[in-house]
């Protein structure tokens, strides 16, 4: 995600739930337990530690992941196309230039078909895929390193939006790289889920679009996750059953973050402030929501094991096991 993305989830979605626990409701159990040794039983330990990076954190960190790489999918870039894509520089198709999946040979201009409309000035004289820029003989030195005083294309901005990227890749990336788009506008489907108001409607598969569409899916993962977050973190032995759910601000902190994110998304001019896209309604939440189970019932699961530990001695609990 990108930075402005990372401080809405940091000064945004995660303050209210936050601030929420400072309202919830004593344990139980809180008075069996043994009082806390200051000098041994840290704030912060390697218990917490593991369980918070290693164990939670790699179930959302793998929410996050899975997101941003089905949208890629979606809107037509397969995930092992990515790897060094944005390193790689190339001139600029045309604005004409069509692309053809069945001229994957790079051939001259007088091929004819797709690679017949060339400027006979232009110096670049090789095509392929339908784009009619293509260096001559790319992989030659004197190629290489003009290719090197090219721009790459600003994944991060809007500039290159309307380019279509499998044109830009032709000759480092091959048909099979790309796949079918998801959704068309022509096929009845939303318009928001085709186009992009920040390249003024202009389609998003096939295009740097589409990164900041899984980047936004990416943060609505991330808070789907804080949901499970929010839960598991009412007790430390107790199942949320026993628990509850009563605390009124915890509720509302659920709400506030889910609306919140939404508004970041689906507000036009919060597009271009902050770089968020309107995703489409399947990808909000819907491909996380299993991470968000897996992290409540491994939690409870934990917490079963847990309480299996305890062992009431001299009138205190105290825990025991492998578990603690």
């Amino acid at each position: 995600m990108s930075t402005v993305l990372i401080l809405c989830i940091d000064l945004g979605t995660d303050m209210v739930p936050a601030i929420s626990f400072a309202y919830e409701n004593p344990e139980l159990d809180i008075m069996d337990r043994v009082p806390r040794n200051s000098k041994r039983d840290h704030l912060v330990n390697s218990k917490l530690i593991c369980f918070a990076y290693l164990q939670i954190g790699v179930i959302q960190a793998s929410a996050g992941m899975y997101t941003y790489f089905l949208i890629l999918n979606d809107y037509g870039i397969r995930p092992h196309t990515l790897w060094g894509l944005s390193i790689l520089k190339n001139e600029l198709p045309r604005a004409t230039d069509i692309y053809n999946a069945a001229n994957k040979d790079l051939v001259g201009p007088d091929a004819g078909g797709a690679c017949a409309a060339y400027d006979p000035a232009d110096t670049n004289k090789s095509c392929q895929y339908g784009h009619t820029r293509m260096l001559a003989d790319p992989e030659s030195a004197a190629q290489v390193t003009a290719r090197k005083e090219l721009t790459p294309l600003a994944w991060d901005k809007v500039r290159h939006a309307r380019v279509d990227i499998r044109l830009y890749y032709a000759h480092q990336r091959d048909a099979d790289r790309w796949t079918t788009c998801r959704w068309s506008h022509a096929e009845g489907s939303p318009f928001f889920y085709t186009a992009s108001y920040s390249s003024e409607w202009h389609p998003v598969c096939y295009s740097t679009e589409a990164l900041k569409f899984a980047q936004s899916g990416y943060l609505v993962s991330i808070v789907c996750v804080q949901w499970a977050d929010l839960m598991i973190c009412k007790t430390r032995n107790l199942s949320l059953s026993q628990q509850g759910m009563v605390n009124t601000f915890g509720n509302f902190g659920l709400f506030f973050e889910t609306a919140l994110v939404a508004f970041i998304l689906y507000v036009p001019p919060l597009n271009v402030a902050l770089g968020t896209r309107m995703i489409a309604f399947p990808h909000f939440a819907v491909p996380s929501f299993t991470f968000f189970t897996a992290i409540f019932f491994y939690d409870e699961l934990r917490k079963i094991w847990l309480r299996n530990g305890m062992k009431r001695e001299d009138g205190r609990l105290r825990l025991k096991g492998w578990i603690v």
